[in-house]
């Protein structure tokens, strides 16, 4: 029954000042280790368990004489001026259901008056709301400015894979066109190889006596030997050089379509850095 009084309460004083949970830290209950006790409740987005409660339990020791962690955070002898001028004991749980986006902290204020609820004094009533508004903004904006982050570096390694497919395509067009200058030279020699040949065939040899015209003869059969090299060698760097372009050019357009695709992505990943930024902007 207290429960349901205690939500019932923080529905009705979440109405009256048009909040959101989820926006501002507002009234609930929560079952303690000592009992149920109303709470001010701190909803995170995308917040692991461990890392609220780290933060609270930090905040908590540089205002408490001691912090006990057991079954829950317990800040002892914690000083809140806003909201008492006495000391307080601050009890803070966390939780994060399975599968939830979502993780809260729960936290009870206890004075000598008893625990801090929607129908407390407005001193304590609000103090303690806004120390813990405080306190919730600053995370938010730590848990953004890490988000900020996450969401730059991925952003920053998509231009890096973008920029080196550039590069790539910047090396394959040079590649292209040292091998189209290289294959061009290769017809070139095989031209002048060829003709070589024909001009060899068609002199005569100059000797006159047996010993010189055989001489003659195996010294243009070397030289028949050697352009007919020429040519072979020629045709096969011209065929190695064409097939190196072919490649090359299947090169260029799987890079053109992984730069089309990474050009996407970056496009998407500079939308989730923004929404990032938005969201940090509007932490106040």
């Amino acid at each position: 029954m207290m429960l349901r009084q205690l939500l019932f309460s923080a529905t009705l004083l979440l109405g009256a000042r048009g909040l959101s949970a989820q926006d501002q830290p507002a009234f609930g209950a929560y079952q303690f280790s000592n009992g149920v006790h109303p709470t001010v409740d701190a909803v995170f987005e995308a917040a692991s368990a461990r890392e609220v409660e780290r933060f609270w339990q930090g905040e908590l020791k540089g205002i408490s004489v001691k912090v006990t962690n057991k079954k829950e955070l317990v800040g002892h002898a914690a000083r809140v001026p806003a909201a008492s001028p006495d000391t307080l004991q601050i009890l803070v749980a966390v939780e994060k259901p399975k599968g939830s986006l979502y993780t809260t902290a729960h936290i009870a204020f206890f004075t000598t008056a008893g625990y801090v609820g929607p129908d407390s004094p407005e001193r304590e009533r609000d103090g303690t709301v806004e120390w813990v508004r405080q306190r919730t903004a600053v995370l938010r904006r730590q848990l953004a400015q890490a988000e900020v982050d996450r969401q730059q570096r991925q952003l920053d390694n998509l231009n890096r894979d973008l920029n080196m497919l550039q590069r790539e395509q910047q090396r394959a067009e040079n590649n292209i066109r040292r091998s189209q200058e290289r294959m061009e030279q290769a017809a070139r020699d095989s031209a002048t190889a060829a003709q070589g040949l024909a001009n060899l065939d068609a002199s005569p040899l100059a000797a006159q006596d047996s010993s010189d015209l055989a001489a003659a003869g195996k010294a243009k059969e070397k030289e028949r030997s050697k352009l007919q090299a020429q040519v072979k060698r020629a045709a096969y760097n011209r065929a190695s050089y064409q097939k190196r372009i072919g490649d090359l050019q299947w090169d260029l357009k799987k890079n053109a379509d992984g730069q089309k695709t990474k050009q996407a992505a970056i496009e998407q990943q500079q939308s989730a850095v923004n929404t990032a930024r938005g969201k940090l902007q509007s932490i106040r």
